[in-house]
């Protein structure tokens, strides 16, 4: 089982590269910008080094970093997933930086059918895609705690329930107070490492995201 530390290591792209900077989103917000995209992806991190689903990373990289540039307002919106997939063909420069941090042309089809779902319901019974689907539901699910709407029960991995206390406490150090900015990640993600010190997951899952 390979640590948190390990699993961000898989994606071999500098913290400035992992995340969209601030004017690749149409619209800017504090609720679906930058700053909830960088969490999403430390959950994402996390998630994996906790499930071990190794294997994912790169899709579930993808599929983070596309999940919310192509909302046009912070409320209620389902079709926004299907608009970030339909917006990366219009961005080369997002797909070559994909490649480099180890996408394939195969992997398209996961991280299509998880960026269009995540605004939508559940994936249907023998859905190919569901695994990953499910990690980037999770995963954005965990910071909700932004919204104060969180309900653990409709995580769908007993890992990321057990991560809620850390979602909370990641939100509250870290959102306005680190500002957002090409560095961003780079800047979150000691912190991100810090606080699972301080805010350690159940016994099943050490702070640093590996099993016990």
């Amino acid at each position: 089982m390979k640590s948190v530390i390990e699993v961000r290591a898989s994606i071999p792209l500098a913290g400035d590269e992992l995340v969209p900077p601030p004017e690749l989103f149409w619209h800017p917000s504090t609720l679906h910008g930058q700053a909830h995209v960088a969490r999403v992806l430390v959950h994402g991190f996390r998630l994996v080094a906790a499930t071990g689903l190794i294997e994912e990373m790169p899709r579930l990289w993808a599929s983070v970093y596309l999940h919310d540039i192509a909302r046009r307002h912070d409320g209620h919106c389902t079709g926004h997933g299907g608009d970030a997939w339909e917006r990366l063909a219009t961005l080369p420069e997002v797909q070559a930086r994909f490649e480099r941090g180890g996408v394939h042309a195969d992997d398209y089809p996961a991280i299509r059918a998880a960026v269009t779902m995540h605004s939508l319901g559940e994936p249907k019974a023998g859905d190919p895609h569901a695994r990953l689907i499910k990690l980037l539901k999770d995963a954005d699910g965990l910071d909700r705690v932004r919204l104060g709407d969180l309900d653990s029960d409709y995580l769908r991995h007993a890992e990321a329930r057990g991560m809620v206390r850390f979602a909370q406490r990641l939100y509250g150090d870290t959102d306005h107070k680190l500002p957002t900015g090409p560095d961003y990640f780079a800047r979150l993600w000691p912190e991100a490492m810090r606080l699972a010190a301080l805010v350690p997951d159940p016994s099943s899952v050490r702070a640093d995201g590996s099993r016990t």
